[in-house]
């Protein structure tokens, strides 16, 4: 079966803060996977929707942190757990973490 994502995934355990905008608190929780088009995170909370959040990721391995826009595009409830799989969408981002999750995404497929 042909995989038809624009960006490769790859898998990513790093600290995420999140607000859901208008922001009222910030959580913090850790992501699964990332590309150059998004990021996949476990939320202990259910994301309405059509949300668009501010975030900031902090990558453990390297020290690189940054902050930027995205879009809810899916959202799971994970069995047996009070956890939601969240998919987001990158709207604004800083071009040098863009430069940056290219390199890192290139380094871990080699």
């Amino acid at each position: 079966m042909k995989d038809n994502r624009k960006y490769v995934r790859i898998p990513e355990s790093s600290q995420i803060f999140y607000e859901i905008i208008p922001g009222e608190k910030v959580v913090e929780c850790a992501t699964k996977d990332i590309s150059e088009g998004g990021i996949k995170f476990i939320a202990q909370e259910f994301i309405p929707q059509g949300s668009h959040l501010r975030i900031k990721i902090n990558f453990h391995k390297t020290l690189f942190s940054f902050e930027a826009l995205v879009k809810w595009v899916w959202a799971r409830e994970l069995p047996h757990r009070e956890e939601y799989e969240i998919g987001v969408e990158f709207v604004d981002i800083p071009q040098d973490a863009v430069k940056y999750l290219q390199r890192y995404i290139e380094s871990l497929n080699e």
